[in-house]
């Protein structure tokens, strides 16, 4: 049970979070880009820490760390593996986006394809992000804190729904990137917390890697069922390249940047975060095999090493940490998803002569709608035994693959058609589903592929050769319509008018060649450890 003194820190916490989130509100939601762009004004670090606090919640905290309880140190390639999917939001997408002046990725698909696309990703980001971004991570904050406080897992849920949406549907994004870098904060304390006292009760870091050298694997068989390494590591440019360079909860702080160069440096400053968040939601399911091997549902890792081992007062603050990786994300996907279904479902059917004001007040009902459905399903799904992670990773699987394809394809070949696109999009799910029943009950002989991580390259491979084959047969885009969108070398140089701040200590590239060199250190060593370190010994 959890001290007086524990539920006094979580509750000032609290507080604190949804004070500060009205406050910094209470000038820039008078019109469009002041609630949905925070008025065009983050700088780079509220950039970087709303990235992280974004990307982080209970998924992890819970999900990845009972997945690493259950196989190990491989999930830390959902971390590090963002190198390249960051270096392509910075070099090929940032400037795009930047430069259009554009509210939101299905906007940018308008732009370049037609206003089918535009339809079609919005609907598609809605649904998904509301069922496995929204619900799920509600879901895995009531497990969370029933496992570890007792607390009864629909109150939770609800609780988490209605403390998101008082700062986040008042204040827009603002109030989420401002409330996103303090949750960023206390989240990473708590982490902290819980793997430093972890790793005092078992020795010491070098200790967990000598006694438990099977869990350290970082390359699993291309055969394994559930972290194929040919999977794991194309997972970047399927998955990866969706959610960090095309996914709206993700790149919309960055379109609130006061300038370019705060875009691009915030995404470097999350990347060097990426390199140590496995020491905060890895090493501690680790940890907790060695200390409680055994647990019936990996997913209990987590509460097991808080309930256990964090003394009194400090409980508080883990409290603390886990609700801000819940608050962070709900908001940040709820405030995407009532940008996206004002600015491109609402207003360009509905209300294109309406006022800035009316289309804030839209944002702020269509917000709260989502948030009582995301609720309700996250209810529903915590009657059910659900896999939290894999849960996430699986539904996501299923369309990330054609989207990246699209994204990635239309600004790399001007060739590239709308008609190519359009059907690639609609047809994402049929033929994704299609695959993955004739892959599981037929195609025997492709038995890795099977595996949702091989199924999702195979698919986007597929969507690949489709958007290909398809745009070489219909009538080439327009010039005019793709001028301005096509990549080249001089895209990712910044604007004339940013280059003077660009230098010295402050270089772009300098602090992403740095971010990329340590990257690249840490995947030697793991590597060196698995086949020619103590790890090669292992089982």
């Amino acid at each position: 049970m959890t001290h007086r003194i524990d539920f006094i820190l979580f509750t000032l916490y609290l507080i604190l979070n949804i004070t500060l989130g009205i406050w910094v509100a209470r000038r820039r939601a008078a019109d469009t880009r002041g609630y949905f762009l925070a008025g065009e004004g983050l700088p780079w670090y509220a950039i970087g820490g709303s990235i992280i606090a974004a990307n982080i919640s209970t998924e992890h905290f819970i999900g990845m760390i009972g997945i690493a309880y259950a196989v190990g140190f491989v999930v830390a390639q959902w971390e590090w593996g963002n190198w390249l999917t960051f270096s392509a939001l910075i070099w090929i997408f940032l400037p795009f986006y930047i430069r259009g002046g554009l509210f939101t990725m299905p906007e940018f698909l308008e732009r370049r394809y037609n206003a089918t696309c535009r339809y079609l990703f919005a609907v598609c980001s809605l649904v998904l992000w509301i069922v496995a971004q929204m619900a799920v991570v509600m879901l895995a904050g009531g497990k969370a804190m029933h496992g570890m406080f007792g607390w009864n897992e629909t109150v939770t849920i609800v609780g988490l729904a209605v403390l998101a949406g008082s700062y986040t549907i008042y204040g827009g994004l603002v109030s989420v990137a401002w409330t996103d870098f303090l949750q960023f904060v206390v989240m990473m304390l708590g982490g902290l917390i819980v793997t430093v006292v972890g790793l005092h009760e078992v020795g010491g870091l070098r200790d967990l890697m000598l006694d438990a050298p099977e869990k350290f694997k970082f390359i699993y068989p291309a055969t394994d069922p559930e972290f194929p390494w040919f999977g794991v590591w194309t997972l970047a440019i399927s998955v990866g390249i969706w959610y960090n360079c095309t996914n709206q909860f993700i790149v919309q702080r960055c379109l609130g940047a006061r300038s370019e160069w705060d875009a691009r440096m915030g995404v470097v400053f999350a990347g060097f975060m990426k390199i140590v968040l496995p020491l905060l939601v890895v090493i501690p399911g680790i940890v907790a095999f060695r200390l409680y091997p055994g647990l019936e549902d990996p997913d209990q890792a987590f509460p097991t090493l808080v309930r256990n081992l964090v003394p009194l007062g400090l409980s508080g603050i883990v409290m603390a940490g886990l609700a801000s990786g819940m608050l962070s994300h709900i908001s940040s996907v709820l405030n995407s998803c009532s940008t996206v279904f004002t600015m491109d479902l609402y207003k360009p059917v509905l209300g294109r002569h309406r006022s800035e004001r009316h289309l804030v007040l839209v944002g702020r009902l269509s917000a709260f709608v989502i948030l009582v459905i995301a609720t309700l399903l996250a209810i529903w799904f915590s009657r059910r035994n659900l896999g939290v992670f894999i849960l996430i990773q699986d539904i996501g699987a299923w369309v990330a693959a054609p989207i990246a394809a699209v994204f990635l394809l239309g600004v790399l070949w001007k060739r590239t058609t709308a008609w190519a696109a359009t059907f690639v999009l609609l047809f994402a799910f049929p033929y994704t589903a299609l695959m993955q029943y004739y892959l599981s009950v037929y195609v025997h002989w492709l038995m890795p592929f099977r595996n949702f991580l091989n199924r999702t390259f195979l698919v986007w491979i597929v969507s690949m050769l489709l958007l290909v084959l398809l745009s070489l047969v219909t009538k080439p885009p327009d010039p005019e319509k793709i001028k301005g969108i096509i990549w080249s070398w001089r895209v990712a140089r910044l604007p004339e008018s940013e280059r003077a701040r660009n230098r010295g200590l402050r270089n772009l590239f300098l602090w992403w060649c740095i971010f990329i060199g340590i990257m690249a250190v840490l995947y030697a060593y793991v590597i060196w450890f698995q086949f020619w370190g103590p790890g090669a010994a292992a089982p």
